[in-house]
């Protein structure tokens, strides 16, 4: 039988104190020393979450995100922030990334978006998918998607190198344009030859690649054949358990927690939900997680979501002892 886990990924909603911070703070009405004492007592509350949740893996949330894209493009010498731009067809917006010529990744700036988690085992950080990026960036001289790939490819190396360094042991890409997009046999041609250089940069933590907002199923399959992930993440929202691939080679992320809707799941739906994957994708490893970003719903509900999963977990966890 498979082992279940769980952890939470991606951007996690501010709390009402830190958003008013936060407002105040680009209003020049708050000064920096201040907002970062509401960031830190947003970043504990959800670290001290985590572990009575006894997740296993911890992410910060992402609190000092202004978006998915910022920090890596404020980081990145040849890059610029852009235009701001609608997330797919959610009520939140981004930063267009600009690429430019030649770019190269200045890791010290990353040093204050990536706060250290302890212990390092536990340390998990939640990146954009290189594909993902490239499709929602933009370049100063037009060039090819596929150049731009490479490019935000190169990138993601160079930070999944940095983030190991720092002892992360568990990075996770996000991938929703595949899924929500759709996509072509060359697309996904160019995609796994990104992952296989994705694969060459890490030595030993675990790698990750989840899709939401669209059915995974094409893509899942094409990955199950392949080496170049450890873990695969479906959105169990937008793809049906039924098309997917039995016995699944790969570690699986199962997204039963709705990041796009505040009324709380039912416990009993999502344990019977939970039994009917592990019975026919039986992989080694399930993750029980968000299908996307909690940053959409308010604070409170995030909060009881997580706390949700953590039982649900652990309820898993009793039953195969």
């Amino acid at each position: 039988m498979s082992k279940v886990a769980c952890f939470f990924h991606g951007i996690y909603p501010r709390s009402g104190q830190l958003a008013q911070a936060s407002r105040d703070f680009d209003r020049k009405r708050l000064a920096i020393k201040d907002l970062k004492v509401k960031q830190l007592a947003d970043f504990s509350a959800l670290i001290a979450l985590q572990k009575s949740g006894s997740f296993d893996y911890i992410e910060d949330g992402k609190l000092s995100w202004q978006d998915i894209f910022r920090p890596i493009v404020e980081a990145t010498n040849g890059m610029e922030v852009g235009a701001l731009t609608r997330w797919f067809d959610n009520n939140s917006f981004f930063r267009q990334p600009i690429i430019g010529n030649k770019i190269n990744v200045d890791t010290k700036k990353l040093d204050n978006y990536f706060p250290v988690i302890t212990p390092a085992k536990k340390w998990k950080v939640t990146l954009p998918s290189p594909f993902t990026f490239a499709k929602l960036a933009s370049s100063k001289s037009h060039d090819s998607f596929e150049k731009r790939l490479g490019q935000t490819t190169e990138i993601t190396a160079l930070i999944i190198k940095y983030l190991e360094k720092r002892g992360v042991s568990y990075v996770q890409l996000n991938e929703p344009s595949i899924p929500y997009f759709g996509t072509t046999k060359k697309e996904i041609t160019v995609f796994l030859k990104s992952l296989s250089v994705i694969k060459k940069a890490r030595k030993n933590l675990k790698l990750a690649i989840h899709f939401y907002f669209g059915d995974a199923t094409p893509i899942i399959s094409a990955l199950n054949k392949t080496d170049l992930v450890d873990v695969v993440g479906i959105d169990f929202y937008k793809t049906s358990l039924s098309q997917l691939p039995k016995n699944i080679n790969l570690e699986v992320i199962a997204g039963i927690i709705d990041g796009r809707n505040s009324l709380m799941e039912s416990g009993s739906s999502l344990k019977q939900s939970v039994s009917q994957i592990i019975e026919r994708l039986n992989p080694p490893v399930l993750y029980l997680s968000n299908n996307s970003d909690l940053e959409f719903l308010p604070e409170p509900v995030a909060k009881e979501k997580l706390s949700l999963l953590g039982e649900l977990t652990r309820s898993f966890r009793s039953h195969s002892l």
